[in-house]
């Protein structure tokens, strides 16, 4: 199986975004470290993004990384699914 390069893993977040946001059409041309709160995201979405996340890309979030500012940007994501994977 062939590793997931940076820019393959932020083009299958930002599907992931578009897919469970609101109004998350203008994502393709976000910047990475966009805060991402602009999009409106609330508990509601907050939660549909750890599921989402979880089902997506295989990882586990423990109760103490249950925080929104692991997704504040695009690359927190990232960050965050790579070091999952790494453990």
């Amino acid at each position: 199986m062939a590793t997931e390069t940076r820019e393959e893993l932020k083009e299958r977040i930002i599907e992931m975004l578009k897919e469970n946001l609101e109004g998350a059409s203008e994502m393709a041309t976000i910047d990475p470290d966009t805060d991402l709160s602009t999009l409106g995201i609330n508990s509601m979405t907050f939660i549909k993004l750890v599921i989402a996340t979880e089902m997506e890309f295989g990882v586990s979030w423990s109760d103490e990384d249950l925080d929104f500012r692991n997704f504040r940007t695009v690359n927190h994501i990232m960050n965050y699914i790579t070091e999952s994977k790494v453990e």
